[in-house]
């Protein structure tokens, strides 16, 4: 965790993330970076220039019976050999048509593929096990792949072992923490916007008893829940300070989490969903699965006449779910890969650990953190924020607060994670505390990257605890 002063806004909060701005900075002055980046939007991409050269010929003439030998200087315009074409590899957990997180990352690859154009060429294998990681990375070498892109957490020690034995290639593991010489990891962080779509599920909710559908007890995971119950206690907060809910009102909140052990299991995900309704009376459910299956289960509940509601995730799926659907998670990992590969080209690839949270990734286009960024939970295409929200019942003050707290986070002001917050506004808790009570972060502490990179405990209001071994 880190400490601040309690009376200081959160200046320069990197968290331990390289932001975008950080890196293009950093390396080599810039320079390199100019030459792969064009900044208003033209890349590498544009064919070969010719250019003038001035070189020296020497010419032999023959002048009746003797020869004579003539140096002369002239110019010539000559076009440079086109640069080689980089191939790159990803490798994928799910199948991309999950309109999850497999298809969010194809869609940045094939972003990628388009912005570089014939600079690059793409190439992805999907539905691959975890324990299938080592022979995957390997075909994509005998192709001649030299970036490798590998994007579930279970990749990490294969990607690593590679990253050894190829010295050469470069490789890229989205969710992990283990690097090399030529080996960087990378990922877009939700946990700011999981707090946003919490804010909206501690507003809207009649049972306040809320459910999670969620993959596997990974940290990743887990401090997604967190966040999203932080942020249902912030909505309930207010409601509270609004005499729209009182002290024993708050004791009855429940948390409710039930486990797939797998990204992809529309099935099991399908009735977790159901059971979270029917059994706990969970009326706001999240999930982190690679499937709209959770939205589609609140749908049927609405065509029922049951109000439960629920969120895009990774992607948009709003169309799997208009009537139950409220906000996202939602990320444009084509940022994150654009920058990545632009460095490549440029010759100055550098193992990084980048972790972005909201307003990273699109600062060098759009002004620094003005950006959509490459993490952020609604989309232009969904409506005016206000009206569509309104209209599902969400008040106007809870729609105002989540504008006000994302102009913040994505100034870097403030952090959910920040224990002098809870202390103030649940003086009892004097922090953030467990499900047991203890305090996790006092005043004066947040959250590091590695406090959340790590973490294995529930905060309060989760009622089933993280499964352990």
């Amino acid at each position: 965790m880190v400490n601040y002063d309690v009376e200081s806004p959160l200046k320069g909060f990197l968290m331990g993330e390289v932001s975008r701005r950080d890196f293009l900075k950093g390396l080599i002055g810039g320079l390199l970076v100019g030459a792969a980046l064009g900044f208003g939007g033209g890349y590498v991409s544009a064919p070969a220039k010719e250019v003038t050269k001035t070189v020296t010929e020497t010419t032999t003439v023959t002048a009746g019976a003797a020869p004579t030998t003539v140096t002369e200087t002239v110019t010539k315009t000559v076009a440079t050999a086109p640069a080689k074409k980089v191939k790159a590899g990803w490798i994928y957990i799910g199948p991309v048509g999950d309109f999850g997180w497999t298809y969010a990352h194809n869609a940045g690859r094939e972003y990628v593929q388009k912005v570089f154009g014939d600079k690059i060429e793409t190439v992805y294998v999907e539905s691959v096990l975890e324990a299938q990681a080592g022979s995957a990375i390997e075909n994509l070498i005998d192709q001649g792949a030299k970036i490798i892109f590998t994007t579930s957490f279970g990749y990490m020690d294969p990607t690593l072992e590679a990253a050894k034995k190829h010295p050469d290639v470069w490789f890229w593991h989205c969710a992990g923490y283990k690097r090399w010489d030529n080996m960087g990891t990378y990922f877009a962080e939700l946990y700011q916007t999981y707090y946003l779509n919490g804010i909206v599920a501690g507003a809207l909710s009649k049972t306040l008893k809320f459910g999670y559908v969620a993959a596997y007890p990974i940290p990743e995971v887990v401090r997604h829940i967190n966040s999203w119950v932080l942020g249902i206690w912030e909505g309930l907060y207010h409601r509270y300070k609004r005499g729209e809910l009182s002290a024993d009102d708050l004791k009855k909140v429940e948390v409710h989490v039930k486990w797939l052990y797998s990204w992809y299991d529309p099935v099991a995900a399908g009735d977790a969903a159901r059971t979270l309704v029917n059994q706990f009376n969970a009326d706001v459910l999240a999930f982190t699965e690679d499937s709209p299956t959770v939205l589609q289960v609140a749908e049927e509940f609405q065509a029922q006449g049951k109000k439960v509601w629920s969120y895009s995730h990774y992607n948009d799926m709003r169309d799997y779910g208009p009537n139950a659907h409220l906000m996202g998670q939602l990320v444009n990992w084509g940022l994150m890969y654009e920058y990545i590969i632009a460095y490549y080209l440029a010759g100055a690839p550098k193992s990084q650990d980048l972790w972005w949270l909201m307003g990273d990734g699109a600062d060098t286009i759009e002004g620094w953190r003005k950006g959509m960024g490459a993490a952020f939970y609604w989309l232009p295409e969904w409506g005016d924020m206000k009206s569509e929200l309104t209209a599902k019942g969400v008040p106007e003050w809870a729609i105002d607060l989540i504008i006000s707290k994302t102009d913040l986070m994505k100034q870097k002001y403030w952090d959910p994670w920040s224990g002098s917050f809870w202390a103030e506004i649940f003086p009892d808790w004097g922090g953030i505390i467990d499900q047991e009570g203890n305090v996790r972060l006092k005043p004066g502490e947040v959250a590091d990257h590695d406090l959340l990179w790590s973490i294995d405990w529930f905060v309060y209001g989760v009622v089933e605890p993280v499964p352990k071994g």
